[in-house]
Order: C-alpha cells, then sequence, then structure tokens
C-alpha cells in the first residue's frame, strides 16, 4: 500500500486529542513570526493544521489572519500528549530562519523538549513531500546516503525524542533575555512587598525605564507615587535623588553650580540632586515654568552646562516624576511640549479592599516599610537592560503596523500634531523592552497594544480606555 494511502486511512490526531483548538495560533506564530510566509510554506503549514483536524489558513486578501500569541500564553494550553510531537514539526516548519527558530526554541522549553540538532537545508516543500511519500527505495537510498534518513514524525503520530543541542549552540542573546527576564521578575516580586496591588504598573514603569524612558506619574496624592519611586530604585541598586519642586524652586536648585571655596580660592562645582541614577521629581507640576524648563532640557539632553562648562550625567539616569491632578490649587500645568517628553504616563489608583488591608499590615509593622526592600540586581545589572532593548528585533510588518496605527491615530485626533515621530520612536522602544521582559528576543503587534495606553494617553489628551478604543477600531492589516 502506497504511503499516502496510508496516512489518509490513518486515525486524525483531532479524534484522539480532545483539545486541540489552541494548534492553529502556535503553527501561525511560528509560521508567522518573520512576516509574510511564502506559499510554500503556507501549503506545509496548511497540511499540518488538517492533520489536527484544524481548517487552513485563509489566504484571502480582506481575511482576517489569526492573531498569534506568545509561546508563554500558548504553550500550557496544548495538550501533553501531542506537546513533543507539535515541536518536532515546528521545528520542521521554522527551517533555518532565526525569528521562526526562536519562536520554536521557546515552545520546546516550556514543554520540556530538547532542540533538535542543525539539519542539512531542506526546502518545506520537499520534507513534506519526502514525509508523504515514505522511505525512498534502497538502491535510491544508496545514491542519496548525504541525506538525513526519513524520520517518524506527527504524521506518523509517534513521538520523536529530540536530541539535545550542544551548549556552544544556543543563542547568546537568547541567554542574556532570559536571564534578564527572570532578574525583572525578581525585581517586580520585590517591590509588590511595599507597593500592594500595583504589579501591572510596577512592570510598565520598568519597561519605560529599560528602554530609557521618563516616566509620569499622574494621581492623587497618597496613593504610593513616591513609594514606588524609592522603591525600585533600592530594588535596582542605584543611587536614587529626590527633589521636593516648589513654586520657590530656582533651576541652579536642580542642577546645582559654582561656588566659591575660600579655602581653595577658586569657584568650585557643587552638583545638584539632578546628578542621581534614578531622580524622583515630586509634584512636578508645583514648580514654576522656568524650572520645570530647566529639568525637561537636562531630561532630553542628559548634560548639564554651567558657565560654559558641560557636565554628563551618571549612566542610567532616569526621571521619574509625579503630577497631582490640574485641578488643584498652587499647580502649573505643563505644556503639551514639554509633557511629551515623557515616555509613559500612569495612574496607580486606589487599591481594593482587600489591598488596602494588606497596606495597612505593612505599613503598621514595627519594621519601616522602606525596610523591606533590598537590592535584588546591581546598578551595571539595570544598564545591560537598556542595552539590550535595541536588540531586540522589530520585524518591517511591525514598524509597519506601529506606523499605520500612528497615521490613523493622528487623522482621528484634534490636532495632526498630537502623535509625534518622537510618541511612535517612543511606542516601538516601549515594545522592545515589553518584548524583552516576556523572554522573546522579537516584536510582536500585541506588545505594541499592551503599551500603547500609557505611551499614548498623554499626547492624545485622553485616557487609557479611550485610546485602547480607539486603536481596535483602526486595526490595519498586519503581515
Amino acid at each position: 500500500m502506497h504511503a499516502t494511502d496510508r496516512i489518509v486511512e490513518e486515525e486524525p490526531l483531532a479524534r484522539r486529542v480532545t483539545d486541540v483548538r489552541e494548534v492553529s495560533q502556535v503553527v501561525a506564530s511560528v509560521v508567522f513570526a518573520a512576516g509574510e510566509p511564502r506559499d510554500a510554506l503556507l501549503d506545509c503549514a496548511d497540511v499540518v493544521l488538517e492533520r489536527f483536524g484544524r481548517p487552513a489558513f485563509d489566504r484571502r486578501p480582506d481575511a482576517q489572519q489569526i492573531a498569534p500569541g506568545t509561546p508563554e500564553e500558548l504553550a500550557p494550553l496544548v495538550p501533553p500528549e501531542i506537546q513533543r510531537a507539535l515541536a518536532t514539526l515546528l521545528f520542521e516548519l521554522a527551517g533555518e530562519e532565526p525569528l521562526r527558530r526562536r519562536v520554536a526554541d521557546s515552545y520546546a522549553a516550556l514543554w520540556g523538549c530538547a532542540s533538535p540538532r542543525e539539519r542539512p537545508r531542506v526546502r518545506p516543500v520537499s520534507l513534506l513531500a519526502r514525509w508523504l511519500v515514505g522511505r525512498l527505495p534502497r538502491h535510491d537510498e544508496l545514491r542519496r546516503s548525504e541525506e538525513p534518513p526519513m524520520m517518524n514524525g506527527v504524521y506518523r503520530d509517534i513521538p520523536v525524542e529530540a536530541q539535545i543541542a550542544p551548549s556552544a549552540t544556543r543563542d547568546p542573546l537568547r541567554e542574556r533575555v532570559l536571564r534578564i527576564q527572570q532578574e525583572f521578575l525578581d525585581v517586580v516580586a520585590a517591590v509588590d512587598r511595599v507597593v500592594i496591588g500595583k504589579r501591572d504598573v510596577l512592570e510598565r514603569v520598568l519597561c519605560a525605564m529599560a528602554a530609557r524612558g521618563h516616566v509620569l506619574l499622574v494621581d492623587a496624592p497618597g496613593v504610593g507615587k513616591t513609594l514606588l519611586c524609592k522603591a525600585v530604585s533600592v530594588a535596582c541598586g542605584a543611587r536614587f535623588g529626590r527633589v521636593q519642586l516648589t513654586p520657590d524652586l530656582l533651576p541652579m536648585d536642580l542642577t546645582g553650580g559654582n561656588v566659591f571655596d575660600a579655602r581653595a580660592q577658586e569657584f568650585v562645582f557643587r552638583p545638584g540632586p539632578i546628578f542621581s541614577s534614578f531622580l524622583l521629581a515630586d509634584e512636578i507640576n508645583r514648580a514654576t515654568p522656568k524650572t520645570q524648563s530647566a529639568l525637561l532640557e537636562v531630561m532630553e539632553e542628559r548634560t548639564v552646562t554651567v558657565d560654559g562648562t558641560t557636565h554628563h550625567l551618571p549612566d542610567p539616569f532616569q526621571v521619574l516624576a509625579t503630577m497631582n491632578p490640574l485641578d488643584h490649587e498652587g499647580t502649573f500645568a505643563l505644556p503639551a511640549a514639554q509633557i511629551d517628553r515623557f515616555m509613559v504616563m500612569l495612574e496607580l489608583g486606589h487599591p481594593s479592599a482587600d489591598d488596602e488591608v494588606r497596606v495597612l499590615d505593612a505599613h503598621l509593622a514595627p519594621q519601616a516599610v522602606a525596610a523591606m526592600v533590598s537590592p535584588v540586581i546591581s546598578q551595571e545589572r539595570f544598564v545591560e537592560w537598556q542595552r539590550t532593548v535595541p536588540h531586540i528585533h522589530a520585524a518591517p510588518t511591525v514598524k509597519r503596523a506601529a506606523v499605520d496605527f500612528v497615521h490613523a491615530l493622528r487623522r482621528q485626533a484634534a490636532s495632526p500634531h498630537a502623535v509625534s515621530p518622537r510618541a511612535t520612536v517612543a511606542w516601538m522602544r516601549a515594545a522592545q523592552a515589553r518584548a524583552m521582559f516576556s523572554g522573546r528576543e522579537f516584536v510582536t503587534v500585541d506588545d505594541l497594544l499592551d503599551v500603547s495606553a500609557e505611551v499614548m494617553r498623554h499626547r492624545l489628551c485622553l485616557s487609557a480606555a479611550e485610546v485602547r478604543d480607539r486603536l481596535r477600531s483602526v486595526s490595519p492589516k498586519v503581515g
């Protein structure tokens, strides 16, 4: 009997596995990881989906494509009985393409399967044809001894033991990203002990800081904005500085200035509080416009010029500014051109009832709340986070999606200048950091949508929910 006939007669996997709904998304996350795939790869993927009882990809121009999720989201949803076989198939679909290979590696690691060794480059169509035809005759095998023997894979319903890849072949960037992801989780866990119930806000603050962006926290007094900034600086092992901005504060009080030293009989530069790795600018809208402009100029240039001498700020230099609602008395509103220099704007909000009980437990304890946080990483490790973000790959299709979103938002905004190119760059940088903290070396459209609200809301003068609603109404085609 011909091999193809045997495959047709075999019982489909969907009849023996109760839940294969997520197979389509898993296959799509690999196939579409590097942008629009070729028809040959889609043909191979369609045969795979048919074997699992799933419909083929809809290739019509106006069809809504499957929105692939991340391996961390989809891997636990795949039944254990097909994980190893599906992992082997994903590596065959990925081939030698680096982005697809990395996604397949992520699934294999989450399922406890080892990556296969390097194989000779075989086109997906040729490999699929070899699987369908079956083993070659003996005389043909002798002439093709340089090719690997045919494997029993998912088409034969026999799990294949993947070979263990040598440690030397592991991608250095992936090793670094996985280590940074664990460090990120450790920092979040440490700060979450004192800033209770605000884990999502904390993660977004760290994403912006890893992307070298400044953070603006806007909320009512007493919700924990200052405590959040202090706890993050302690957990990251960074030098912390704080300045309470008031109407009588002068720019020199921030930047520092030349002071006459009576002993040396000369002027000596005395640095101000701005020479810190993490600077907390508390209640920035209480300072006068002149002082606000001095601070925001330093945030952009990362240098201070005093009496013709330029002083460079330390690396890293991050500003976490807090701002009370503008309807409070004694505040000076920040102009749009200045507020645009902040990468993200976030709100903490009030805690839930259960979280507020935990807040009471923490603050009524004999130990001070600030003493409950200890350094988790060093300042050098945090700098490595910032230097790794630019290496997170953004495919051309993802960049085009970001630009399409931005152009659509400009058309809907009251002012066409509301979303500047600086905002587009900040949006992509924040998405790169989000992907890095998710354990991936590439950006997806989901990363863009995840960080869109905090990046765009203060530029569009909208709430976070309104920003998400506008992006959902745009929905440009990706890939």
